[in-house]
């Protein structure tokens, strides 16, 4: 076995280990292992990227103050509440040097304010879990996570209760939660695993598996009727934290449909391996900021003022136009696409500078009379190839074409497809400033310019041509 190899079994069977009395487990045949090559690669990835990083208890005001501000708005928003980034860090803001959150709420009049009390609840309850994360050996109890859950929820007749009714995961009904009867046993059994979890050192790969154990247990259990989610990523960061890891920011954008697949695929037969990818995403992207706090700032600069990012709306506004036809041209072959994503102008800025920790899926494509998935298109950077055949000024985010993976345990939901031949194509970037699209794949090492309705008809023609014979090279 290679020397790669290896190290990417010991991650494999260091991460494996710390999942002992939890419903979750990672495959050691061969053919599991095989499968969770990716896992382990991405695990000794990160594990390089935090041995240069300095101590997250230093890090700069500024800059954690942009951290914050995003945990608080990407956990609300991914649940569809809350305001706007901007209106989001102008409360934190303003609450800033405030202790007794509930009783500065009421004072100002902002507790029946729903979308404000959405980000002064959670930003209580964060600080709270902040504390908890800071007492190393301190056990974390039900009471504690009820806690937490009636800071998020507020007046809400259901805040700090287990749930009186059975209930339902949104996006995956089929999933059995636990029955109200037996929350509470469930939840007890729940937080003695979590606090028996041994501590093998700081900022560990072993961190981020059980973190991703933690929020998927409680996802799964769904003790509340309500903000299940946000407690889950919450629990998450406490273990984060307390390990020295960089936090969990999960982009509501970017990250929410790979994120509920990876939580549905975790209930199915107890596989976090999705999950834990996504999770390590989400921290390589964390750790490129706090490696230069000074773009952290220019991003987050430009997701919060869009006067900031002109760059951005002028490229959106033809990618909006392409997409428009795109959708045109696939009712004309009797196919659809849902949009499951999109970017912001930070992960924008960060697809050009070809960092891939900002990819992001955008569009899932499906026969008119069936929900069953046939491709997916996803944002991403240009290929090395593409680069001698561009100049910098043309570079811009692309869509890379993926098909449904036969491999229905696999850790990658989608894969790339084998080559068909000349008709098809593997990917697009729209180059504003040409109000032009580059498209590749039809043949060997070739870009090809076309307008935007040409673009649109030959994605269309690709997505028809896999979606009658998917030609799957297993090999990738």
């Amino acid at each position: 076995m290679a020397e790669l190899d290896k190290k990417i079994l010991v991650a494999i069977r260091q991460a494996n280990s710390c999942l002992v009395g939890s419903p979750y487990s990672f495959p050691e045949d061969d053919a599991g292992l095989q499968r969770l090559a990716d896992i382990g690669k991405s695990l000794l990835e990160i594990q390089k990227k935090l041995d240069v990083l300095s101590n997250m208890e230093n890090l700069p005001e500024p800059l954690s103050r942009i951290l914050k501000v995003r945990e608080i708005y990407e956990s609300n928003a991914i649940e569809g509440l809350g305001p706007d980034v901007a209106t989001t860090s102008k409360i934190i803001d303003t609450s800033s040097s405030v202790t007794n959150f509930m009783e500065w709420a009421v004072n100002q009049g902002l507790k029946n304010d729903k979308h404000t009390y959405d980000v002064i609840g959670l930003t209580a309850a964060r600080g709270l879990s902040r504390t908890f994360s800071m007492e190393i050996d301190r056990p974390i109890t039900g009471i504690d996570i009820r806690g937490l859950h009636k800071i998020i929820m507020g007046d809400d007749s259901r805040s700090g209760i287990y749930k009186p009714y059975p209930n339902a995961i949104q996006g995956n009904e089929e999933h059995q939660t636990a029955l109200p009867s037996d929350t509470p046993a469930r939840m007890e059994e729940f937080c003695d695993w979590m606090n028996k979890l041994s501590r093998r050192g700081f900022q560990t790969l072993e961190s981020i598996v059980k973190a991703a154990a933690v929020h998927a247990w409680l996802a799964h259990i769904h003790p509340f009727d309500d903000g299940n989610g946000r407690v889950s990523r919450l629990l998450a960061n406490l273990i984060l934290s307390r390990e020295g890891m960089p936090p969990l920011i999960l982009r509501h954008k970017g990250d929410r449909e790979r994120y509920i697949n990876a939580l549905a695929f975790s209930d199915e037969g107890g596989d976090i391996s999705r999950l834990i990818l996504v999770f390590c995403r989400s921290i390589e992207r964390v750790i490129e900021e706090m490696s230069d706090p000074q773009t952290a700032q220019e991003y987050f600069d430009a997701d919060i003022d869009l006067r900031l990012s002109g760059d951005f709306r002028y490229w959106k506004s033809f990618m909006d136009e392409w997409t428009q036809e795109a959708f045109a041209q696939l009712r004309l072959v009797n196919l659809k696409a849902e949009r499951v994503g999109d970017l912001q102008p930070s992960d924008f800025r960060s697809l050009r500078k070809g960092k891939p920790a900002s990819k992001a899926w955008f569009l899932k494509i499906t026969s008119t009379d069936s929900d069953k998935v046939l491709g997916l298109w996803q944002y991403g950077y240009l290929p090395g190839w593409t680069l001698t055949k561009l100049e910098k000024e043309q570079r811009f985010p692309c869509l890379l074409f993926f098909v449904p993976n036969p491999d229905s345990h696999a850790v990658k939901p989608f894969i790339t497809p084998k080559y068909k031949g000349k008709k098809n194509i593997t990917g697009l970037m729209i180059e504003p400033t040409e109000k032009s699209t580059y498209v590749w794949g039809e043949e060997y090492d070739a870009i090809r310019k076309l307008s935007i309705k040409e673009a649109a008809a030959k994605f269309a023609s690709t997505c028809l041509s896999y979606a009658l014979e998917p030609y799957i090279d297993n090999k990738i």
